[in-house]
């Protein structure tokens, strides 16, 4: 009988030891995939291929790695600390790539003076990334580049992982966090509201008819809040859901099946997000748990935060320099910086604010060891 995943991870005192490579190749494959729209203009070129799929699943599994160690973290610290984890892991990094990019990008690179610039509404507008406010455009910036005008696209995550750190706060102040059902009924309900949605437009209702507010960003939230509600939910029930090499092997399969069957027009339904939710989430901890090797480049650290922040700027920068226009180039031209500036950020920004809360966090005791 295969051991339960919570087993698993006691066997290595509550840290899996696949979650830094799995990380780091999430953020990387994030990184590969904006390299085709960067150079090209077309966000839709892969879509006539089998990996139409394949390169849509790294951030929902970054969602699911969030979701299992975040909930991982509140059952083992009070709600304030909780909270404050939240900030220090997230805030520290995302502030300074917000603010270079404000302060230092855009004043560099754009075609206006410096005090129009920063006169300029846009500015304040983009600084409010830090507290979840999207916002893409720098006036000036990236005006003449294939995707115009776009700064930092990664950004479009952050109010997600903001709302689903609320929401698990919120079962921590209910008492309800260490209960299987409170998850369960959420992805059930976002189910239901996705299934009448889809009911909905197979009628021929139009949209925002259904649900005025809030339904344009519907396929966004869909491809996330139900990945970490499942990483939650699995660490949940983590004693009772077994690590098989058997389910991960037919959860992986899934992959190219989806990718061969579908269609890349599934990717704006949200039903589609939510059917593959459960596969893709054991798929995640399975990898999260297995003995994979950790990069030597990482050096304890841990990158894939950095990398995931930083990229779109610096690869908007090489197009802007170079005039690349192969993807496969400006994915070779970015690994280095990508990965400077990504370390950069871990010693210099989210270390020493990890370090901060050592007394109460495995990451931060870790990140001090």
């Amino acid at each position: 009988m295969a051991e339960s995943i919570g087993a698993r991870l006691e066997r290595f005192g509550g840290i899996g030891p696949g979650f830094d490579l799995l990380r780091v190749v999430l953020a990387s494959g994030v990184v590969v995939w904006h390299c085709f729209p960067l150079t090209t203009g077309n966000a839709r070129l892969v879509d006539a291929t089998p990996f139409w799929f394949l390169v849509n699943v790294f951030v929902p599994m970054f969602f699911v790695v969030s979701g299992f160690l975040v909930t991982a973290s509140a059952h083992r610290v009070t709600l304030g600390a909780y909270l404050l984890n939240r900030v220090a892991r997230i805030v520290p990094a995302l502030l300074c790539v917000v603010t270079l990019s404000a302060a230092v990008v855009g004043p560099l690179v754009t075609w206006m003076p410096a005090s129009a610039y920063f006169a300029d509404p846009l500015v304040a507008r983009y600084l409010g990334n830090v507290i979840g406010l999207v916002a893409y455009q720098l006036p000036g910036v990236f005006e003449t580049l294939p995707v115009t005008g776009v700064v930092n696209g990664s950004l479009w995550t952050v109010r997600f992982e903001y709302a689903s750190y609320v929401g698990l706060g919120g079962l921590m102040l209910l008492g309800l966090a260490r209960r299987w059902w409170p998850y369960a009924l959420v992805y059930v309900a976002l189910v239901a509201l996705a299934a009448v949605l889809a009911v909905a437009r197979a009628s021929g209702a139009a949209e925002g008819s259904v649900l005025p507010i809030g339904e344009g960003i519907l396929p966004q939230a869909m491809k996330v809040i139900p990945y970490f509600l499942l990483g939650g939910l699995l660490f949940v029930l983590r004693d009772r859901v077994p690590f098989d090499w058997r389910l991960a092997l037919a959860s992986m399969l899934v992959i190219p099946a989806v990718g061969l069957l579908g269609d890349a027009g599934w990717l704006k339904v949200p039903l589609f997000w939510l059917a593959l939710a459960p596969v893709l989430a054991y798929l995640t901890i399975w990898f999260g748990l297995a003995r994979l090797p950790k990069p030597e480049i990482l050096g304890g650290g841990d990158f894939s935060y950095g990398i995931y922040l930083y990229h779109f700027p610096i690869l908007q920068l090489l197009v802007l320099a170079t005039g690349v226009s192969d993807w496969w180039l400006l994915a070779l031209m970015a690994a280095v910086p990508v990965v400077l500036v990504a370390a950069a950020s871990w010693h210099f920004v989210e270390k020493p604010a990890l370090v901060l809360r050592k007394r109460f966090s495995l990451a931060g005791r870790r990140a001090a060891a």
